[in-house]
Parts: C-alpha cells; sequence; structure tokens
C-alpha cells in the first residue's frame, strides 16, 4: 500500500513516485532534487514600488489637505462653526483614508503571498535534468516541496 504524502489536481507524492500532470517519476530513479526561485529582482521592484506607492499616496494627501487648511481664514464671526467643520472633516476624511489604506496593506499581503517569483522543483534521473513542477503560489509549493522531501527520505 502507497503511503500518500501530498495530492491535488496536478501532483500526486507518494511512496512510489510523483506524478505531475501525466509525467511519472518513480523515487528509485531520482537521483537528485532541488527548488529554484526565478524573477526575484521583478519581485522586489514590483514589492518597493507598490510599497512606496501606498505611502507617497497617504502622504500627498497629507499634504494637500495641510495646503487646503492654511488657505482657509479661521477669523470672523464663524469661528467655532470652522473648527467644528474641520473636525468632521478630518474625522470623515481619516475614515476614508483608513479603508483605503487597510485595502492597500491587503493587497500587499496578498501579493507577498502569490508573489511574482517562480518557484520551480528540479529533478536529477539518468536522462538529466529537468524541472517537473513550476508556481508563483508560495505557500503550496512549499507543501509540494516538503512532502516531496518526506517521499524522498522515506524511500531513502
Amino acid at each position: 500500500m502507497a503511503t500518500t504524502y501530498y495530492r491535488d489536481n496536478v501532483v500526486h507524492i507518494s511512496s512510489g513516485g510523483v506524478r505531475v500532470a501525466e509525467a511519472w517519476y518513480p523515487l528509485e530513479t531520482l537521483a537528485y532534487v532541488w527548488h529554484e526561485r526565478t524573477g526575484r529582482l521583478r519581485h522586489a521592484l514590483y514589492m518597493i514600488g507598490t510599497r512606496g506607492g501606498a505611502v507617497l499616496l497617504v502622504l500627498g494627501l497629507l499634504a494637500a489637505a495641510g495646503v487646503a487648511a492654511r488657505r482657509i481664514d479661521f477669523g470672523g464671526e464663524q469661528r467655532t462653526m470652522y473648527i467644528a467643520g474641520g473636525i468632521l472633516a478630518v474625522v470623515v476624511v481619516g475614515g476614508i483614508a483608513a479603508f483605503c489604506v487597510e485595502g492597500l496593506l491587503d493587497l500587499l499581503d496578498r501579493a507577498h503571498d502569490h508573489g511574482k517569483g517562480v518557484h520551480e522543483i528540479w529533478v536529477r534521473t539518468r536522462e538529466g535534468d529537468s524541472m517537473i513542477y513550476s508556481t508563483t503560489d508560495a505557500p503550496k509549493f512549499g507543501q509540494i516541496y516538503r512532502a516531496l522531501q518526506r517521499a524522498v527520505e522515506q524511500s531513502a
């Protein structure tokens, strides 16, 4: 009875071998297994650009609000109304900005999980080196690679 270490609709790793789509790799034919990650520089530039853009957007909104507040004349008979209106505007704009920043942070979290870097699993067999699996989904890649490591260790 074969032990299953990982299974989804594309990859099946068992004590007998690895099936990726229609390709079958028996564990005893795998001389060496390793992983690579490509596209790191592009991913790093993407992350810096998106985070920097979010920070610049928030700073720009704060600067625009400061410039607008300096142009208002708070003197005269309606000074109390201006102050109350200003406080109300800060609360409303602050609430809207909080929702926008939360959305941006959520996008950044999802970009980190499904980054632009490509994770690849490579194997060395008698026929040579070949890439058997590649994905941008880092958590899924980790599950598959750990399952492959356990299968190879158990077969040795």
